[in-house]
């Protein structure tokens, strides 16, 4: 049994402290907390989390970072000052941490490189990893960390390994101005974690989008790093406008974010819908006078085809609650010990407009008897389609469960 805790305090110690000992209490009389697993809001006193961490648990190791706000049990809170520990029993096990620092320095692709060494090193195949990076590399105005170069370079490293990875680029806030990730003892700045889990554990993974097409396939003919120019030959904001049918001069940066995204459908273009098919990518600035919008992620290449893709919170709802019941289908057999929901920001009641909060529709369908901890996060990592891959607008439930020993 995984302890999980939530605290909800304007001094972060006390946060911290109160979330922790819920969790601790939680665990069975005969167990031994191992490790711990934290996210607090950006609100909070980095300095003031630590201090928390450490006068409730010691020295045991803690991996987690900061977020827009926290998911459990029947909770739901992004006010800033929220924070969300789990404990986990010696019974599991303790996983093996690597991290790196200085990625604004070293550049993501050789923080890849670097991280993806370290876990040489230290997973098996088959392996179930939680990366965790600080999605903000330095702020006003936001300059964020991409995660898909961190990916490339880890994969150019281990693409050959066969591992479960999932994860997220944390951040503190809606408006991207603090993050930090915990590295197991320390709290660090521009640096990315991996906790390799015990090789008796398996996880099982399902993705929520709820974002459905609404044009043809488009070829992306100019694009560099995370700014697109060219779809189809043409400035990519003129299409954009044209393909959702919009006046380009009463149009926003906040409609499109908030309303659009740029999907890349992988294997068959032309099977049947599936959501969790597409990596999708957000819009997060445009450019009236080029024509050319820049998206959240630098995923996509010359030639490769996207299709233009609109939010639906109708569908959303009905999308975390179908995702969550087929994933406990196809885990019947495990008597899972733990959920993870990692969800995007933007998802949350307050930015999508829906009229309840998406994460209710898991809390729902997902037995009391498994814990659940969730985080929003600025960007989502999770398994598609041969290897895992940075996702915007994404809710990615793992359920975890022990290998049997038979």
């Amino acid at each position: 049994m995984v302890g999980i805790g939530i605290g909800r305090d304007l001094n972060a110690t006390a946060a911290v402290s109160q979330a922790t000992q819920t969790a601790l209490h939680q665990l069975p009389d005969t167990a031994r907390p191992a490790w711990a697993l934290v996210f607090c809001g950006g609100r909070h006193s980095k300095e003031d989390v630590l201090q928390g961490l450490r006068s409730e648990l010691g020295d045991l190791p803690v991996v987690g970072g900061t977020s827009i706000g926290i998911i459990a049990g029947d909770t739901v809170g992004y006010v800033g000052y929220d924070c969300a520990v789990a404990v986990f029993p010696d019974s599991i096990g303790k996983p093996r941490i690597v991290s790196v620092c200085d990625m604004e320095k070293k550049g993501e692709f050789e923080t890849g490189q670097e991280l993806g060494r370290k876990l040489d090193e230290s997973i098996q195949d088959g392996d179930v990893v939680l990366i965790l990076y600080d999605a903000i590399r330095s702020s006003l105005p936001p300059k964020l960390n991409v995660g898909s170069l961190l990916l490339d370079g880890l994969y150019e490293v281990l693409g050959q390994r066969h591992f479960h990875m999932i994860g997220a680029g944390v951040t503190g806030d809606p408006a991207l101005s603090t993050g930090y990730v915990i590295d197991g003892q320390k709290i660090r700045k521009n640096a990315v974690v991996a906790a390799v889990f015990p090789s008796q554990i398996r996880a099982r993974t399902t993705i929520m989008h709820a974002c459905v097409p609404v044009s043809s396939f488009l070829e992306i003919t100019k694009i560099e790093g995370q700014k697109l120019y060219e779809l189809d030959g043409r400035p990519a904001l003129e299409v954009i406008y044209e393909k959702l049918g919009l006046d380009d001069s009463k149009n926003s940066l906040p409609n499109l974010s908030l309303n659009t995204t740029l999907g890349e459908k992988h294997g068959d273009l032309f099977a049947t819908y599936d959501e969790s098919a597409y990596v999708n990518q957000l819009i997060i600035d445009i450019d009236q006078t080029e024509g050319s919008v820049s998206l959240f992620e630098a995923d996509f290449e010359q030639g490769t085809k996207i299709q233009i893709m609109s939010r639906d919170n109708k569908l959303m709802l009905q999308s975390v609650g179908q995702r969550t019941r087929e994933l406990l289908e196809a885990t019947k057999d495990w008597d899972p010990f733990f959920a993870l929901y990692i969800d995007c920001g933007g998802r949350t009641s307050a930015f999508s407009g829906s009229e309840r909060e998406e994460a209710s529709a898991l809390q729902e369908a997902l037995p009391k008897e498994i814990p659940l901890m969730g985080f929003y996060s600025a960007l989502e990592i999770a398994p598609v389609l041969g290897r895992s891959r940075p996702l915007n607008w994404t809710g990615v439930l793992t359920l975890f469960g022990m290998q049997d020993s038979t």
